[in-house]
């Protein structure tokens, strides 16, 4: 496996840090909702029912904030936006062991609008620095640390609060996110192209939303959503199945599996020099997890009939968050990286409620069926609305000199 394109892009200046940094701030905010899920649950003694809500209005705050922080990194960088963001962090998780239900309901929203935007940043400064050939190999470094945020953060949130407490759980996120948002704030990566007169971080004239929210956009936000509603809806699915099949305890084993098949699916994905389009990668992620529906008897036998689907996860990831950044126009580039980090958020949130409303009316088999074709439908159109696109702009090109010429003549 060729490894010069990762070894290139890691070469670049600020890349490295920048991305260790990332590591740590994603590890802090995707454990974010189990770490609310316990606070309500063990530190308030309220049932599964009212800490989906709060993790819902977290989640409404996250969909909401993204594109307005890309927004204002756009318009004044990274810093400020990390700096409001660390105080907003510092104050919900110090203060929130102390409030009330309704008072954690409502600093969810608001802490979720003030979100640490740690996966957006990373995929900001990747679009600015790295050359379009490299593009592949460092969308794919950025799955790979996503993919470890994934295997780390929860557990960790659930260790500290069942062997602590919830409290703990809360303030040592808060510790944690606050850290990682200062070192990129003392970073301060550029998330705006310089000039090659001064060097600066120079804004460009400020797009129009016709300008940045183009057709071609829309394809990549769908295939986004059927991605994770496929990966987050058989996260689920398989903790239901083999709940079903007496095998609960094997559990952590397949999602620990699946996470090691992402991993290396992204490895692999970032070497690749002409890798499949992001529709058709999304769509083979919803038609693989359809397998897991047969699987659900033998813990080993789903380990082995979730392996394709969870390694072709992060090169979808890599592949749509490639595709976001090539068509994001100078001074809108925030913006388009949090529409698309919502895009991320709603299939996260509509994912676990569809196979949970599955499992209860027909079953965990269905419900991997389910959300398998509906993210393999969803990529569809996305495959769809891309084919129709580029024949439109073919027809709508030009036509080349020397055929002009013979046309004229004829």
């Amino acid at each position: 496996m060729n490894m010069k394109m990762y070894r290139k892009v890691l070469a670049l200046p600020g890349i490295g840090p920048l991305m260790l940094l990332g590591l740590f701030s994603k590890i802090a905010v995707v454990a974010i909702p189990v770490v609310l899920n316990l606070a309500v649950v063990l530190g308030l003694d309220r049932g599964f029912g009212a800490a989906g809500l709060v993790i819902t209005a977290w989640t409404v705050g996250v969909g909401i904030g993204g594109p307005l922080q890309g927004r204002m990194m756009d318009r004044y960088g990274a810093r400020p936006v990390l700096l409001a963001s660390v105080a907003a962090q510092l104050l919900f998780w110090g203060f929130g062991p102390l409030l009330p239900y309704e008072g954690l309901v409502a600093g969810a929203v608001a802490v979720g609008l003030l979100n640490l935007p740690g996966f957006a940043l990373v995929r900001l400064r990747l679009a600015v620095a790295v050359p379009a050939e490299d593009r592949n190999a460092a969308f794919a470094l950025d799955a790979m640390t996503s993919n470890i945020s994934y295997m780390v953060g929860p557990a960790l949130g659930v260790t500290v609060a069942t062997a602590v407490s919830s409290t703990a759980s809360m303030r040592g996120l808060g510790v944690i996110v606050s850290l990682a948002g200062l070192g990129l704030a003392l970073l301060d990566p550029a998330v705006r192209a310089t000039t090659p007169d001064s060097g600066t971080d120079t804004p460009a004239p400020k797009p129009t939303f016709r300008d940045w929210f183009t057709p071609a956009l829309v394809p990549v936000l769908m295939a986004t959503t059927a991605t994770t509603l496929a990966t987050a809806g058989y996260e689920t699915a398989i903790v239901g199945g083999l709940r079903e099949s007496g095998q609960l305890g094997f559990s952590g084993v397949v999602l620990t599996v699946c996470g090691f098949c992402s991993l290396i699916g992204a490895l692999v994905y970032g070497t690749v020099k002409r890798p499949p389009g992001f529709a058709v990668i999304a769509g083979l992620v919803g038609l693989t997890t359809v397998v897991g529906g047969f699987a659900t008897g033998q813990w080993w036998l789903l380990c082995l009939a979730m392996a394709l689907p969870a390694a072709l996860c992060s090169p979808a990831f890599a592949s749509t968050g490639s595709a976001a950044s090539a068509l994001a126009p100078e001074g809108a580039r925030g913006v388009v990286m949090g529409c698309y980090s919502a895009a991320l958020t709603v299939g996260n949130s509509v994912g676990p409620a569809v196979s949970g409303a599955v499992q209860d009316s027909a079953g965990p088999r269905w419900a991997f069926v389910v959300i398998g074709l509906a993210g393999a439908a969803l990529s569809t159109l996305a495959l769809l609305g891309t084919t129709w696109l580029g024949r439109r702009a073919e027809t709508a090109a030009p036509p080349e000199p020397d055929r002009a010429l013979a046309d004229a003549k004829a």
